[in-house]
């Protein structure tokens, strides 16, 4: 038989980070680079957030210039 699992301790329990919220403005901002011809990579240098979410944003573009106004 296995041992049951003992309890720790709040000090001793990890948290693992799901990511960062990316504001309207870091959008927009992603937004306005990638219409100038910025390509992601470049833009992804200079950000805090992942490649492909750059991608994501420049593919919902409309939808989310369309709620920032």
């Amino acid at each position: 038989m296995s041992e049951k699992c003992k309890s720790t301790s709040p000090s001793t329990v990890q948290v693992k980070s799901w990511g960062k919220t990316i504001i309207t403005e870091e959008k927009l901002d992603a937004i306005s680079r990638l219409e100038k011809g910025e390509q992601i990579v470049d833009i992804w240098l200079n950000v805090v957030f992942a490649r492909s979410s750059i991608r994501t944003i420049r593919d919902n573009a409309d939808k989310i210039t369309g709620s920032a106004k």
